[in-house]
């Protein structure tokens, strides 16, 4: 089952990230200005934010295997929506209006399914591990999220190289689409850990689940989890900028070396991860503890602009630490609450790409006109006192519990 909960996050989030090496230059042959394209993808990530934690909430009440074939099966139909589109704007020889609005509005629709499968999915990893696995466990998908992020822009580049911009597209509906039929039949339609039961108790539950689920500790691991994924994000933005401002590389060397940087943060994150889930097996907390100082070290390494390939080196800690970060912050949110509010906090858990995918590339990119090394030493800071917020609400937590 574990394995089949990976493979869903692994094709939910592939299903993302193939498309984004080309999604810029579709959206510019489709007539779409900087601006816009902008406004498109920060409406997929509003829909990230305020759609992720109902979903949490409709797998508790209905069930992870529904959600999960929903999610997928939601993005391939809007996917298949937002070809056609582009389609559509790039056979007109200019720009209207009403099609910018139709891609910005399908772009906010595929977002609300961007994280429903991989919600749905935290949430049943939490209700068939025992808390002393729990860590190891959901580190198995913060791994399928990392090797997405990995695989997917690489595997998008090589098929539109062979084929053309749209090919990504059509690579990921199927995906989707097959992976929604094999998951109704691969997964049980009843949930193996008594999930009838939470049915039965929803109404019951909900009385008191208020008060736990805004506990002051799942706070802090929450601003924790949102000072990982604020730097994740940023740095997407800002490293071909600071490649060519503060290394004075052209903006071809720029994004060469920014695709380089990115793929050894990647391979640097899914080492940690397997790792963990091999042989350190640290708790939640620990691996917290150790991710955010990792992070903070690479973003301030990064500043030093002196020595070329100090910022590779600046980019594995940030990887590694990123990975121990998105590995611990699912565990200890499920650690946090009780066992009926798996669905739910999952769901708040996914609501951080949301919050980052809005939040990173104003502030980042606002701060970055003023100072190139400005969004690496503010996100710094902001990660420091996250830490220490993180610090103090886990501090009465008993290690074993977490």
């Amino acid at each position: 089952m574990k394995n089949k909960l990976f493979i869903s996050t692994l094709v939910s989030y592939l299903g993302i990230y193939i498309t984004m090496p080309v999604l810029s230059a579709i959206s510019t042959k489709a007539h779409l200005i900087p601006s816009q394209i902008g406004i498109m993808i920060s409406c997929g990530a509003f829909a990230m934010l305020l759609f992720a934690p109902l979903w949490g909430k409709i797998s508790d009440r209905f069930g992870r295997r529904i959600v999960i074939i929903i999610g997928m099966l939601g993005m391939g139909l809007f996917f298949i929506l937002y070809v056609f589109l582009f389609h559509l704007s790039i056979s007109m020889s200019k720009t209207l209006n009403y099609m910018v609005y139709a891609l910005i509005a399908t772009r906010f629709l595929l977002g609300i399914f961007m994280t429903t499968t991989p919600t749905a999915a935290s949430a049943y990893m939490a209700d068939i591990s025992a808390p002393q696995d729990r860590a190891k466990d959901m580190a198995s998908l913060g791994f399928a999220t990392g090797l997405a992020m990995v695989l997917g822009p690489m595997i998008g580049g090589a098929v539109s190289a062979v084929g053309n911009l749209y090919t990504p597209f059509y690579l990921t509906i199927v995906g989707l689409l097959v992976f929604s039929v094999v998951m109704g039949f691969a997964l049980p339609r009843k949930a193996e850990t008594g999930l009838s039961k939470k049915k039965e108790d929803f109404a019951a539950a909900s009385k008191t689940k208020m008060n736990g689920f805004f506990s002051f500790e799942l706070f802090g691991w929450l601003i924790a989890g949102c000072s990982v994924m604020f730097i994740v994000v940023v740095l997407q933005l800002v490293t071909s900028l600071y490649l060519h401002d503060g290394f004075k590389q052209t903006v071809n060397q720029s994004a060469q070396t920014a695709s380089l940087l990115f793929f050894v943060l990647g391979i640097a994150l899914m080492a940690v991860q397997v790792l963990q889930m091999k042989v350190l097996q640290w708790t939640a907390k620990k691996m917290m503890i150790v991710g955010i100082p990792l992070i903070i070290g690479g973003m301030l390494l990064a500043t030093i602009n002196s020595w070329y390939y100090l910022i590779f080196v600046s980019y594995i800690l940030i990887g590694a630490g990123a990975g121990l970060g998105m590995s611990s912050l699912s565990a200890g949110c499920s650690l946090a609450v009780s066992e009926n509010q798996q669905g739910a906090v999952a769901g708040t858990v996914a609501m951080i790409q949301g919050i980052a995918g809005i939040v990173s590339p104003l502030v980042g990119s606002w701060i970055y006109q003023l100072d190139p090394k400005l969004p690496f030493l503010l996100f710094s800071c902001f990660s420091l006192f996250a830490y220490l917020m993180f610090l103090v609400a886990t501090r009465r937590k008993k290690v074993s519990a977490v």
